[in-house]
């Protein structure tokens, strides 16, 4: 018999309560728990090298390292195996929708587009978090096959359609976007299921921007005249999109001092210096990025074919980030109570620097204890506080809460 993990035993837990009976077979739900399982302890998407770590762990009954590759390959294969049924479920349950609707909280997404070097191409939707983020909805396709005319907006409708059906109606969502969106028809998909944007612009583009009194101007003219060298910074609300018959939109643009260029993005909301700020959130989407391809799952070294296959494995990556990520939330939230209660009454906190570690890598580390200690901390599936700052941000202003002079 298999000695019992807690770790795996947790996994298959949350898996049960959140997908068991819901469309998805028996054997599919310890299926995927390998395979998340697996990547945790190998850190790869290398299924070898998952295999091996998976049979020094005795979580299955199987007698050798190849029999266990046989098991995490049949996951891999198992069409049962999808993002809406297998991981979307749980999207529903960690994050508090109903709080964030009945308080006015703001659920920031970030829309963005990585590879698996030059093989796969991933468009994807991410919760921003505390400086990564979650995965919410995506689409895969080869990366040097052409697309057909209109298949990428059809791909595109089809993750924020998926998004749509996850967040309830009542959150207020604002979607961050790089400059490849600053374009009616994506806005136009925004706008039409009632969420507002930040979108960046291409500041020395050919885009026309009408303002409140009827002028139209070039928005490059416009950048090169009110933000013309770092320090300085512009706001106006207005139109653009000329081409497709005008859409209300404002411009904000600030040029930072250790910057080459302005940064100038284009919203839906009210052109506020707070819209810069909260457009910087979608490098969060980067670092989760950087977690899959090297610190986390080495999602590049994954050498498994086809498109399903990898569909079924992004499931099973995104399981395993939302369990990092909920582990790190925990561990962050202990480590703010230890400054707390070490810092005598009246009297200044340490000198605070930057954490040692991302919020993810303080949960890559926890799940090293468990893995191979066999212990772990009673896990909370939540994501808490959703529109708060990162983890960097809120350690460092901590830190300043507990100042004398505050």
């Amino acid at each position: 018999m298999p000695a019992e993990h807690p770790l795996y035993q947790a996994i298959v837990e949350q898996l049960q309560r959140t997908i068991g009976g819901a469309g998805v077979r028996a054997t599919t739900i310890p299926r995927l728990a390998l395979l998340v399982l697996g990547l945790l302890a190998g850190r790869t998407c290398v299924l070898s090298q998952l295999a091996v770590e998976v049979w020094a762990l005795r979580v299955t009954r199987a007698r050798s390292v190849e029999a266990v590759g046989r098991r995490l390959r049949r996951a891999l294969n198992d069409r049962w195996l999808k993002a809406r049924t297998c991981y979307e479920p749980v999207l529903k349950q960690v994050v508090p929708w109903e709080r964030m609707s009945r308080d006015g909280q703001t659920l920031f997404l970030a829309l963005d587009e990585s590879s698996q070097d030059d093989r796969l191409h991933l468009l994807r939707v991410s919760v921003v978090y505390w400086g990564t983020g979650v995965p919410l909805a995506w689409a895969l396709w080869e990366q040097n096959v052409p697309l057909a005319d209109g298949e990428y907006w059809q791909k595109l409708r089809g993750v924020l359609d998926r998004v749509a059906a996850i967040v309830p109606a009542g959150v207020h969502v604002v979607v961050l976007a790089d400059r490849a969106y600053d374009v009616a028809p994506f806005v136009d998909q925004l706008a039409a299921r009632g969420w507002d944007w930040i979108v960046r612009v291409k500041a020395e583009g050919a885009g026309r921007f009408r303002d409140r009194a009827g002028g139209e101007h070039e928005v490059r003219t416009l950048i090169r005249t009110h933000v013309p060298r770092p320090g300085h910074r512009w706001r106006a609300d207005g139109r653009l999109f000329k081409k497709a018959g005008w859409r209300p939109a404002a411009l904000v643009a600030y040029w930072e001092f250790d910057q080459q260029t302005p940064l100038v993005v284009a919203t839906s909301l009210r052109p506020s210096w707070q819209v810069l700020e909260w457009y910087g959130r979608r490098f969060w989407i980067e670092a989760e990025f950087r977690s899959e391809k090297a610190l986390g799952w080495r999602w590049e070294a994954a050498q498994v074919q086809g498109i399903d296959h990898h569909e079924r494995l992004l499931v099973a990556m995104a399981w395993a980030t939302l369990l990092v990520v909920c582990l790190g939330l925990q561990v962050a939230g202990a480590q703010l109570t230890r400054v707390t209660q070490r810092t005598p009454a009246g009297q200044p906190p340490p000198a605070p620097r930057r954490p040692r570690f991302s919020l993810f890598r303080l949960g890559l580390n926890v799940t090293r204890a468990a893995l191979y200690r066999r212990t772990l901390p009673t896990l909370r599936w939540a994501l808490a506080d959703p529109d708060g700052p990162s983890w960097a941000d809120r350690w460092l202003l901590h830190h300043a809460s507990l100042s004398p002079a505050a």
